[in-house]
């Protein structure tokens, strides 16, 4: 079945091991069945990453990055910044940032939004040079959690997109496929990713509550022309990264992707 290409998150084996080789990272990825990644790591040297890429016949997806909302607005992208130069040396659509934290000091207030989204259109103008999309990522304990706060964001930036987080969108009671269908011109990335209410945790692909519903998010992709990657990630992991990995494409062939 054509569609959009299917990448993983470098994530899992950061919270995992901690310190672990970005090649490692890159073989298991590969060996999982994966065709890209998306990293959120800081790379130093782009040459030999470029080197790794071709020796596993991986392409970058996008690159993650965080922003946050302080007194000092250029350090509040500095990370984000660096990101847009690297991913301008690989040709990416899209950059993922994360922010809004509420452990900043902001709230589900027109002031926060504001300020967040200052920081979000500085930073896409600057991407924009590069050809590549800022596309904020929806999470918990941010100021941007469900859909309404989505909107909100979207209110008032003027060039900002959306990450649709399948996973945070379930645990924050929201029905991914109509967020994602009703926001279908704002998504610029998809994260992938389940949600078990039992244990109130991200789980591999078909082992949580999205299990019957991951095949409606993919069609409802399809539906809205989306062409961009769709990038696997979990946060953690009960067994190993890479067997994580392998079961959550595993289940997506399972049906039919």
């Amino acid at each position: 079945m054509s569609g959009p290409k299917i990448g993983c998150h470098t994530l899992t084996w950061g919270n995992y091991f901690g310190a672990y080789p970005l090649k490692n990272v890159l073989c298991d990825i590969k060996e999982a069945g994966y065709e890209g990644v998306e990293i959120y790591e800081d790379v130093q040297n782009p040459s030999l990453l470029k080197s790794q890429f071709e020796e596993t016949g991986l392409e970058l997806a996008a690159l993650s990055a965080n922003v946050r909302v302080t007194s000092d607005e250029k350090s509040d992208i500095s990370e984000a910044v660096q990101k847009v130069l690297l991913g301008g040396k690989f040709g990416i659509k899209t950059l993922m940032v994360t922010g809004g934290w509420k452990n900043d000091g902001l709230n589900k207030d027109p002031g926060s939004y504001k300020l967040l989204c200052r920081r979000l259109d500085s930073l896409s103008r600057y991407a924009s040079e590069f050809g590549i999309s800022v596309a904020f990522h929806n999470h918990l304990d941010t100021i941007v959690e469900d859909e309404k706060d989505i909107f909100n964001l979207l209110e008032f930036s003027r060039s900002v997109k959306l990450c649709a987080d399948t996973g945070h969108l379930a645990a924050a009671g929201c029905n991914p496929a109509a967020v994602i269908e009703e926001l279908s011109s704002s998504v610029a990335l998809v994260h992938l990713k389940d949600w078990d209410p039992g244990i109130k945790d991200f789980v591999e692909l078909g082992r949580g509550a999205l299990c019957h519903n991951i095949k409606n998010i993919l069609e409802t992709l399809r539906r809205i022309n989306y062409t961009n990657w769709i990038v696997v990630e979990l946060d953690r992991t009960i067994s190993t990264p890479l067997e994580s990995a392998k079961v959550s494409r595993g289940f997506l062939r399972g049906i039919g992707y």
